[in-house]
């Protein structure tokens, strides 16, 4: 297949789609790439691999991101209407997935990406449902392993925003007999809402695209 020659806004008629029917708050900022050119973005994202080596220094699994501004290879999206933004790696693109609110995936590595759910809740913040380690392997346990699939919770951690807003952190493993993924998660609650976001990578890339996965798990933010 011919390569196309022309650059054009990686953007998706999805993200269009939802605005339309929600009265259009979502925004998402990406780069620029060929369209079409699937070797063009592999070669790129192997570039990235080597800047944000540089660019998120310092940054373990469980460790907070920089500000956006200080890494370089990501894209960023908001929502203001359920209220959150969050980062994720240049040339994942926007699908859409039945009962998920925002899900972006690499479009050559299926196990890559990064979903977001939203779930009403009564509780005021992730700690009225338990310690960061309870809610990892509940979460873990019941809600974010295939069924029938091996998981093990590998760390905990927590932070909290300048707003005073509570997030616990994890990572973890799982395996069936297709495929070994490592992910991380972050969740929060706040305004009646409970925020999941997960995203991961095989066992094989983990350590090629983790820290562009703790730059995005690092970023996510709630502001009401």
């Amino acid at each position: 297949m011919t390569a196309a020659t022309t650059a054009t806004p990686v953007t998706t008629s999805v993200t269009n789609r939802r605005n339309a029917a929600r009265g259009g708050r979502r925004t998402t900022t990406r780069a620029f790439a060929k369209k079409d050119d699937v070797e063009a973005v592999a070669t790129r994202r192997e570039a990235l691999a080597k800047t944000l080596a540089v660019a998120v220094c310092g940054v373990n699994a469980l460790g907070g991101a920089r500000p956006a501004a200080a890494i370089s290879g990501m894209n960023v999206t908001k929502d203001t209407r359920e209220g959150y933004e969050f980062l994720y790696p240049v040339g994942w693109q926007e699908v859409q997935v039945d009962g998920q609110t925002a899900v972006f995936k690499d479009i050559i590595e299926p196990l890559e990406s990064v979903a977001l759910n939203v779930y009403p809740t009564q509780r005021e913040t992730v700690a009225d449902i338990g310690t960061a380690e309870e809610v990892a392997n509940t979460l873990v346990g019941k809600a974010l392993t295939a069924p029938g699939a091996l998981a093990k919770v590998l760390a905990t951690s927590e932070r909290k925003d300048k707003d005073g807003h509570l997030y616990y952190q994890f990572e973890f493993v799982t395996k069936t007999k297709s495929y070994e993924r490592h992910a991380l998660t972050v969740v929060t609650i706040t305004q009646g809402k409970f925020y999941t976001l997960t995203t991961g990578a095989s066992e094989k890339r983990w350590n090629k695209i983790k820290d562009r996965l703790a730059a995005t798990v690092g970023s996510f933010t709630v502001y009401y």
